[in-house]
């Protein structure tokens, strides 16, 4: 019997077709409780969050045929390649030089996630870590959010079953004699479960943060609104009525007149419809007007001009399809045109011809993962149309702070970027501007070059898109909303002032904050 995201961890091994289970070492599971009021948050917690990914579940059907030894002697013995460590991190120097590769294994703590949720940090990190010949490093990681203000099973359920994939990836890459990353690991210290001190603070804190929670509640409420420029003129907001939002905003001119692509979501439908509106200098010229609705809920209306011909990819991940749409008659009807890829709930998908080749950048979620902000994947075609070929280090980004697509790739002084969505301290907290340093069908690199914050106004706490088309320059904001005052946001400035081509590669090359992203 084995955790849920254990037995996914052996399926998708056996899946890869690259590798095979040789040998089960069953090893006695250390038993380790923590303290009293450890014990106590952990039953509560269970019983008000589900955490599916720790279910015992059997997988005695995967092993069958495979020997089954309870000592480490016939290790030794048997040519391993490597040796997976599901039990504890102390056992690794009993195994580490009984494979080619050495001994893997998960880097969660003994009470992972706690920390993240008692000191509110907002990224939560998971690894797969390998030691060999006295060294341990660091071979797969990824950066997700810290889910919950409160639950630490609910913050983790969603890493382990994003951990389960990293065993079949670190393999694939092992086979195909594609670098590992194996950086060492500077942080080798183990958590111990908290004592009843801690966990009495972390009482404390929960029961302060659900108190300031309810009254924000009933004094405020977060709307997107949009926010757009026609240069050299300041920037405008675009507010909605307060029973919707609007967001993913894509411009587009066409005949000298400037159109706004955006999601509008109704609050009462539980879903958006694609809307467009015309602004000029002054404001809003027409709309906004219903453009595309469907039965279910379209975002990001990814804009677009090819061959004469204006085409639209609207987010709809609930239907698993990346779907491209033409424009009957711009800017007000859409049809159907081609279905370009099937995958589980691909998100802001994201399409660029470069030097003959097209590149789609696209969420997609791995099986039981809560949300689907941390894991880009690429693939490429000869033709907007397909067939679409997945890149060989799928996927290319796995960090919560740049892999969700935020607007069009663009290119200055011959360099390509990439905006990215930041949700690490919330969703759609910032926008991380990325320079490509690498871009081929198995190999990807980029490099974080600038990071716009929402820093010009108290209330604006979030910016989740940015597009620019010639001087009209678009973005969406999350707004703190007060329900009794009437106040309009300050105009946007801030690091938005920094979006310059000569302002990037100075940051990029030069910033003590800037870093190439964990990626694949």
């Amino acid at each position: 019997m084995q955790p849920r995201w254990v037995r996914r961890c052996l399926e998708k091994i056996v899946a890869t077709g690259v590798a095979r289970l040789d040998l089960i070492v069953k090893i006695e599971p250390r038993k380790r409780h923590g303290s009293v009021l450890y014990q106590l948050y952990n039953r509560i917690d269970s019983r008000l969050f589900k955490a599916d990914a720790l279910e015992l579940v059997s997988v005695e059907d995967l092993l069958k045929g495979v020997a089954t030894e309870h000592g480490f002697e016939r290790t030794k013995s048997a040519d391993l390649d490597v040796v997976v460590n599901f039990a504890s991190q102390e056992m690794n120097a009993e195994f580490a030089d009984a494979a080619k590769y050495g001994v893997w294994f998960y880097s969660f703590g003994d009470a992972p996630g706690v920390r993240e949720v008692l000191d509110q940090i907002p990224l939560t990190v998971s690894s797969l870590n390998g030691f060999k010949a006295g060294s341990e490093f660091v071979l797969y990681q990824s950066v997700s959010p810290t889910l919950s203000r409160f639950s630490v099973r609910l913050n983790n359920n969603t890493c382990y079953w994003k951990s389960a994939a990293f065993v079949a990836r670190a393999l694939e890459d092992l086979y195909h004699e594609r670098d590992l990353d194996q950086r060492a690991n500077v942080n080798q210290s183990t958590p111990n479960p908290p004592g009843n001190a801690a966990m009495t603070n972390m009482f404390l804190k929960l029961s302060g943060r659900a108190a300031g929670r309810a009254l924000e509640k009933l004094s405020s409420f977060e709307q997107w609104i949009l926010a757009y420029r026609i240069r050299p003129g300041e920037f405008q907001y675009l507010i909605p009525p307060a029973d919707r939002f609007w967001a993913d905003p894509f411009p587009i001119t066409v005949n000298g007149k400037h159109y706004i692509f955006f999601e509008d979501y109704v609050n009462a439908a539980g879903r958006a419809h694609i809307a467009v509106v015309e602004v000029d200098q002054h404001g809003i010229v027409s709309g906004p007007t219903e453009v595309l609705k469907l039965d279910c809920h379209l975002s990001y209306p990814f804009v677009f001009e090819h061959q004469g011909d204006y085409y639209m990819i609207p987010e709809m991940g609930s239907r698993n399809v990346v779907e491209l749409y033409r424009a009957v008659s711009f800017p007000f009807e859409w049809r159907a045109e081609k279905v370009l890829l099937e995958a589980n709930s691909p998100l802001d998908a994201t399409v660029i011809e470069i030097e003959g080749t097209w590149w789609m950048f696209v969420n997609i979620q791995e099986e039981g993962v809560a949300v689907n902000w941390d894991e880009l994947h690429l693939y490429y075609s000869e033709s907007l149309f397909g067939p679409w070929q997945p890149h060989a280090r799928n996927p290319i980004v796995s960090d919560v702070r740049s892999a969700r697509p935020a607007g069009r790739l663009f290119s200055q002084d011959n360099e390509w970027y990439r905006p990215s969505q930041d949700s690490s301290l919330r969703y759609g907290y910032a926008t991380t501007i990325n320079k490509i340093t690498q871009l081929s069908p198995i190999a990807y690199n980029e490099m974080e070059v600038l990071k716009i914050l929402p820093d010009w106004d108290k209330n604006i706490i979030g910016i989740h898109t940015l597009n620019r088309d010639g001087d009209l320059v678009v973005l969406d904001c999350l707004w703190k909303r007060r329900r009794l005052q009437n106040v309009r946001p300050r105009p946007p400035k801030g690091s938005l002032d920094l979006l310059t081509s000569a302002n990037m590669e100075a940051r990029g090359e030069a910033s003590p904050n800037s870093h190439a992203k964990i990626k694949r």
